[in-house]
């Protein structure tokens, strides 16, 4: 080989040589740039935007839409009689009204009506208290007239409760041969005894003129008639005002349902949901909604006002009618008097003493009679009444054969109305009150309803109820859909909100400073941080809001303030200290 090529060949292996370092110089790393790429990025905070919006407080349960829970009936027998059923009127699947009889026994029925007394007893005339007004209640729902709605059973209850029992094509319960006797007896003692008190009042009245005597019976015959007009109109007026004021309240209720079933339409709406279509509204759609809340609203109002008016004017109407019953007693009362004052003046010998007697007896014949009246009349037997708190009901089974005598339940029945179960924390149950509205609510199936809370159990635990919880009854204000019973749907119910729009941050925006005051970090335009003192206001749990109010240092929406920070924990290792511990030579090496 030539000295040229040898000249070659070493400077081709010189090049190659410096290519291949400068190759494996660009792949092999030294420590510390090991280290440099594996230290963390420089710390940074993470911040959000305060916000401005209005805030509500609100408790969010899960609810159990169902029936009310069922309920047995069961009869007794008949009094001195078969207790074999008759007739069965009603199959499974129907609905039992008030009103309705439930199944007939030895021909006889037995008739449900609402009421939250059980029928311990039987409603004859004469009788009083408060299941005697519960029943009047009932009647006067089935369209009945038993005069003033108190705890009497009086005349009128009675003339309903005979056209009660003719309306289902029943005999009432009417008094027997034996008790009509009895008070056909009663009333010839009275006329005996009212005989009587005539011949002592002629022997008394001797040198009386008989124009004299004439005249004052009939003053006390007048004043007699006009005192039982005055009742009469007295009871009338009453039950005219009662009724008025029942069908005021009634209407009260409708027009609170319209108002609360509005409300939620429009809420709603404004929501973004028509509640008819399920798409955003149209502003034509959304300004009818506003319109029909309006309108339900003033119709709340004037029957408010309406309702205000009927009752204050039972009470007027009332006190008038005493005063005109009082009236017609004070003349009576004058007219007796009179009478009786000018037949003791014109007594003679001993003829004064008989007419004392017998007017005695002629007084305890008329309240012998008037307590007969009373008691013999149509009546109401316990076996032939049933009252269910509520109606109208679903019937569930009917276990009743016609021929046969009753074993147990006759009938199961569930409430026709829908009832809504959850339960709430402890916490939660101080916030909570009967009568508190809610909006319940599930996307997928559509429904969107107003409810009312019915009851709050006053110690926790129960039958499908954690031991710390409180069980909680709601009821649908309005119509509920069919697809929301049997399931388990999103509840809502506010009981706080902010007066309008307020500033908001989250929660992990404050921090306590060392005298105890609550404050934000503020991240300015210019990077800097800078400590703003806030009064924190309403909690906002299910938005993770808190109100606050700035009170030293500037504040408003938009600006920024610090939740965080994306620096590695204390507890964590550097990454610097990292790298260089990894590059440290081991024991042995």
């Amino acid at each position: 080989m030539n000295p040229r090529s040898t000249l070659a060949i070493v400077a081709a292996v010189a090049v190659g040589s410096a290519g291949l370092g400068w190759v494996l110089g660009r792949q092999i790393k030294s420590p510390a740039d090991l280290a440099a790429e594996a230290r963390a990025p420089a710390a940074s905070l993470i911040t959000v935007p305060v916000e401005r919006k209005v805030l509500s407080s609100d408790i969010v349960i899960r609810g159990q839409v169902g029936f009310s829970e069922s309920t047995d009936i069961t009869v007794s027998g008949v009094s001195g009689g078969s207790s074999i059923i008759t007739r069965v009127p009603k199959t499974e699947g129907e609905t039992l009204l008030e009103g309705d009889t439930v199944v007939e026994l030895a021909g006889r029925p037995l008739i449900a009506l609402q009421g939250d007394l059980p029928a311990f007893r039987s409603l004859a005339p004469g009788v009083e208290g408060p299941d005697v007004e519960q029943l009047e209640e009932a009647l006067v729902r089935l369209g009945l007239d038993p005069g003033p709605v108190d705890d009497r059973y009086d005349a009128a209850t009675e003339l309903a409760v005979s056209q009660l029992y003719r309306d289902r094509g029943y005999k009432p319960n009417e008094p027997t041969a034996e008790d009509l006797e009895r008070v056909e007896q009663a009333r010839k003692s009275v006329r005996s005894a009212r005989e009587a008190v005539t011949s002592a009042e002629q022997a008394a009245t001797g040198g009386m003129p008989r124009s004299e005597r004439l005249e004052l019976d009939r003053q006390v015959t007048v004043a007699t008639t006009d005192l039982e007009v005055a009742k009469r109109n007295r009871d009338a007026a009453n039950a005219a005002a009662q009724a008025a004021a029942r069908d005021a309240a009634a209407a009260l209720t409708t027009a609170r349902a319209t108002d609360v079933t509005a409300a939620a339409r429009l809420a709603q709406a404004e929501a973004g949901t028509h509640p008819d279509t399920g798409v955003a509204p149209l502003p034509d759609e959304l300004t009818d909604l506003r319109t029909e809340r309006t309108e339900a609203a003033t119709g709340l109002l004037t029957a408010d006002r309406a309702a205000q008016a009927a009752n204050a004017a039972t009470i007027v109407v009332a006190a008038e009618q005493e005063a005109l019953v009082g009236d017609a007693v004070a003349a009576l009362d004058i007219a007796t008097a009179r009478r009786a004052e000018a037949i003791a003046a014109a007594a003679k010998g001993s003829a004064g003493p008989a007419l004392s007697d017998a007017k005695s007896g002629l007084n305890e014949a008329q309240v012998a009679l008037s307590r007969l009246e009373q008691e013999v009349g149509v009546s109401f037997p316990s076996n032939e009444l049933v009252f269910l708190p509520r109606l109208p009901n679903a019937i569930q089974s009917v276990n009743a054969t016609i021929g046969a005598a009753p074993q147990g339940a006759v009938m199961t029945v569930s409430g026709s109305g829908l009832r809504i179960t959850s339960s709430v924390s402890a916490a939660d149950r101080s916030l909570l009150a009967e009568g508190a509205e809610g909006l319940m609510e599930d996307d997928g199936l559509g429904i969107s309803a107003a409810v009312r809370v019915t009851k709050v159990a006053d110690s926790p635990g129960g039958a499908d109820t954690a031991a710390e919880r409180y069980v909680v009854w709601l009821e649908p204000v309005g119509e509920l859909p069919e697809e929301a019973v049997n399931q388990n749907l999103r509840i809502t119910i506010p009981f706080e909100s902010s007066d309008g729009e307020v500033l908001a941050v989250p929660m992990a925006a404050l921090s306590a400073g060392a005298d105890g005051s609550s404050r934000v970090e503020v991240e300015r335009d210019d990077g800097t941080v800078e400590l703003v003192t806030v009064v924190p206001g309403l909690n906002a749990r299910a938005l993770g809001l808190v109100e606050i109010t700035p009170v030293a240092g500037e504040l408003e929406a938009g600006d920024r303030v610090v939740v965080g920070s994306n620096q590695p924990s204390p507890n964590e290792p550097d990454a610097d200290q990292g790298a260089e511990t990894d590059t440290e030579p081991k024991d042995g090496e």
